[in-house]
């Protein structure tokens, strides 16, 4: 049982390196395209370019909370002592916490770009929200998570008996559970951001960028065929 879920945890985090890997590398290039273009043309509508990007950091938002929770989730089924799972349990909460923060930033150019692409990805989108906002009820994200990141993980807090009155409440299996529940919810996001990048008006400008900087830039032409 231990390997098969240490072989599991394993498999996620090399298939979750490798997308945060391709994501970011991809941007990497779409930006030298953007620059290199606009040196020579103004007029270029890089739009689509620079919706596929802002996508890219969501996904690799996705990917960095996957890989960070898979590692936690890892270490707390392994873990030999008690104050091992407690580490990972802090690990998990701050993670956790923070993906939400920082997607609270990207909300506002996803519900703009799923309104543009069709009232199905709206409802989609809402959906995902809906769920957000029940797994915040749920695990009450601003008392009792916010507490737990302000004063245990992601600082430790002066009030020691608060400190330690709150981790030998933590509970394995219970985290364990809210991991999953988060990660379905990072799944579906996922899905979405995929069927967003599925587009036809987005993909056909992105595409006519992609074919215009070929054309142009031969050099590029080893740095784009990585991407696809």
């Amino acid at each position: 049982m231990n390997r098969s879920f240490n072989d599991s945890a394993n498999q996620s985090i090399q298939v979750f390196t490798n997308l945060l890997d391709k994501v970011q590398k991809s941007n990497i290039i779409a930006g030298e395209i953007k620059v290199r273009l606009s040196k020579i043309n103004y007029e270029i509508n890089f739009d689509g370019l620079d919706i596929v990007r802002k996508i890219n950091d969501i996904a690799s938002l996705i990917a960095i909370s996957d890989l960070d929770l898979a590692v936690a989730s890892k270490i707390l089924y392994n873990a030999p002592n008690n104050w091992e799972k407690i580490y990972s349990i802090k690990s998990a909460y701050l993670t956790i916490f923070e993906v939400f923060k920082t997607y609270n930033k990207h909300r506002k150019f996803l519900n703009e770009i799923s309104i543009s692409s069709s009232i199905f990805l709206n409802e989609e989108f809402k959906n995902i929200n809906n769920l957000i906002k029940a797994f915040k009820n749920k695990h009450r994200y601003d008392n009792e998570m916010s507490v737990i990141r302000n004063n245990i993980c992601g600082h430790i807090s002066d009030n020691i008996e608060l400190y330690y009155n709150t981790i030998i409440q933590f509970n394995g299996e219970k985290t364990g559970e809210m991991i999953i529940e988060f990660l379905q919810i990072l799944d579906i996001l996922q899905n979405f951001l995929i069927k967003i990048l599925e587009q036809e008006k987005l993909k056909y400008n992105h595409q006519e960028i992609i074919k215009l900087a070929r054309k142009m830039f031969p050099d590029l032409n080893n740095k784009i065929n990585l991407l696809f």
